[in-house]
């Protein structure tokens, strides 16, 4: 699994944590390891999921991922 560190705009509270969190918890070959309001450490099993997929899916929600 590789560790990446996402930037997360648009995040307001806890409410935004928790949706944040759900959709990478919802993609395969994902684990959280830290996440909080603006940021998150996420691995991601290469095999089975790659970093655009987990970016496109929490930009759909309507935030801004940097890498």
């Amino acid at each position: 699994m590789k560790t990446h560190r996402l930037l997360i705009s648009g995040m307001n509270g806890e409410h935004c944590v928790r949706v944040i969190t759900k959709v990478i918890s919802d993609q395969p070959g994902t684990r959280i390891d830290h996440i909080e309001v603006g940021r998150a450490e996420i691995g991601i099993d290469e095999t089975k999921n790659s970093l655009n997929n987990i970016v496109a899916a929490i930009e759909k929600l309507g935030y801004k991922v940097a890498r």
